[in-house]
């Protein structure tokens, strides 16, 4: 289905899998005109972004799928594990189009983006699994835990969680995202933050190709840079400190090795300074959560706290 806030002048594709469950958290996102086998893929994603510009731009368009295909890489790899994600993700063509994109994306990235690569192995299912329940568990509040608001002072904003919730769900219908009703997780999980990432490289991407006009690009470019620095960026690096200090499971490690170098890159491609890897994690209030409860919020639909 189209995105309902973009004409169809401004049709764009995204980063998908093969896999038959759950696509995209983000349901109806979809490219204008593309096929039914989305690209799945950095070859194919290219092939999809096209090959006829000048080399400036062409350099241009290539960074932006490459950076829009490891962002739905990681987005895949912190979903609860499942068989055919491990499948996805440890196949031939995934790991090959990884490679490919960091050459694109960065030297800086190559070193942890190898050390990735060589870890992800097909037979290796049951350990990440194992290793990810343990660092994770099954709650929100795991040893490192996958959700920004659980990151901060809230003492120092009583309103830090609602407000959060609230600009991160404004971010992403302000382009015309809706969060599938099979989600699963709130919209300030590390997978639907990193999953709007893609897309907007995506997005780039085609204003790239398609050479929109500058306020169109701005527009996408900016809002890539305030995401990074009021919520991605800003807690990543914490997240992954605890998360390679939780694990010694090869695969688990290099992926929150790799997930800091990637961000940090990001951080400096759009001139933002990464958040603190000392940021520290918010006192547990039970009576506030349990009255948080009660009113309803963390049950809201995606998107409900943006229109109060």
């Amino acid at each position: 289905m189209q995105t309902q806030s973009e004409s169809a002048q401004r049709g764009e594709w995204a980063a998908r899998t093969t896999d038959t469950s759950k696509r995209s958290v983000f349901g109806n996102y979809r490219a204008d005109g593309a096929p039914l086998s989305e690209p799945a893929c950095f070859e194919e994603m290219k092939q999809h972004a096209g090959s006829e510009t000048g080399a400036p731009l062409q350099t241009a368009i290539d960074l932006a799928v490459a950076r829009s295909f490891i962002h739905r890489f990681l987005a895949k790899a912190y979903e609860d594990p499942m068989p055919q994600t491990w499948r996805w993700l440890t196949q031939a063509q995934t790991i090959n189009s990884l490679r490919a994109a960091n050459v694109f994306a960065g030297q800086s990235l190559l070193a942890s983006a190898e050390a990735l690569i060589n870890a992800l192995q097909p037979g290796g299912f049951d350990s990440f699994l194992n290793a990810y329940l343990a660092a994770f568990g099954h709650a929100a509040r795991g040893s490192c835990p996958l959700n920004e608001i659980e990151y901060g002072d809230i003492k120092a904003d009583p309103l830090f969680q609602p407000h959060r919730l609230a600009d991160l769900a404004a971010f992403y219908r302000a382009f015309g995202l809706e969060v599938t009703t099979d989600a699963g997780e709130r919209q300030d999980h590390l997978c639907l933050e990193l999953e709007f990432m893609c897309v907007l490289a995506a997005k780039e991407a085609y204003a790239h190709e398609h050479q929109l006009d500058a306020d169109q690009l701005a527009q996408c470019r900016d809002a890539q840079k305030k995401f990074l620095r009021e919520h991605l960026g800003r807690w990543t690096p914490a997240f992954t400190r605890r998360l390679t200090a939780a694990t010694n499971e090869p695969t688990l490690r290099a992926l929150g090795e790799f997930t800091r170098a990637f961000i940090e890159s990001e951080c400096i491609r759009f001139g933002v300074n990464p958040g603190s890897e000392e940021l520290s994690l918010r006192p547990v209030d039970e009576a506030a959560d349990r009255a948080c409860d009660s009113c309803g919020i963390n049950n809201l639909p995606p998107g409900a706290l943006a229109a109060t």
